[in-house]
This record gives C-alpha cells, structure tokens and sequence, in this order.
C-alpha cells in the first residue's frame, strides 16, 4: 500500500473511532420524557360493535406535535357505572419538533357487560353518559 493510502486509511480508521462509541466510552444521555394525556376533542358512543358487550367509545383527539407519540397501552378500568379509558402520549421534554399535529381517531370497544341502566365513560378529561334499555 502507498504511504498516501496508508495516511488516508489512518485518518478514517481514527474518525470512525471518534464518533462510534467504544467500551466503557459514555453515550449521550437519553431525552427526559414527558407523559401526558392526550388532548380529546369528542366522544361517541357506538353501538353494535363485534367485541363482548357491543359497545365501544369514538374518541378523537390531537396526540400532539410532530415528537408526540402514542404511550400503549390504553387502559380502561370500572367502578359500577363509570368506566375510565387513559390515553397517554409521550415526548422528549426540551424537543424543537415539527407543528403539525398527530390526530387520534379510534373506536375503543368497552370491556365486560352493560346490563339495563345508565353509565358513564370518563376517557382523560372528556366524558359521556348513556343508558342500555
């Protein structure tokens, strides 16, 4: 090999070397994340859905700006006649991201059996009341 290929080998070799990390070399620390309910915007009952109990919630919302990404999984929980739905997003806390927002739109099937009576879904700051005959 040419001693200018040697040099030029050497300079590459070392610049690769700067920039990968190595054993025991510190990497950049990981972003801190912000987790926050995402923004809903409506709320619809359906129903005739193929789950268990036939029902199921139309939420439609905004995830966020263009770093905002969906945090699974989206809980539901009950207390008699009231269900909570969470829906969570995520995002690097100091990120300089794009301002074009990520909607939310899904039917989410609520668990279990509604025997006849009057309930409410509670999904993040949002609700809905509705009664089965």
């Amino acid at each position: 090999m040419r001693p200018a290929m040697r040099r030029l080998s050497a300079a590459i070799a070392l610049c690769l070397a700067a920039i990968q990390p190595g054993c025991g070399s510190p990497t950049a620390p990981l972003p801190h994340l912000v987790i926050r309910p995402i923004q809903v915007d409506s709320l619809e009952l359906v129903r005739g859905i193929s789950k268990p109990s036939g029902l199921g919630v139309h939420v439609q919302g905004v995830i966020g700006d263009g770093c905002s990404e969906l945090l699974p999984p989206i809980t539901q929980t009950r207390q008699g006649a009231v269900v909570r739905i969470s829906i969570l997003k995520q995002r690097p806390e100091d990120a300089i991201c794009t301002q074009i927002a990520k909607l939310f739109d899904q039917v989410i099937p609520l668990a279990g059996e509604y025997p006849a009576g009057s309930y409410v879904v509670r999904v993040n700051d949002s609700e809905i009341s509705f009664s089965v005959p």
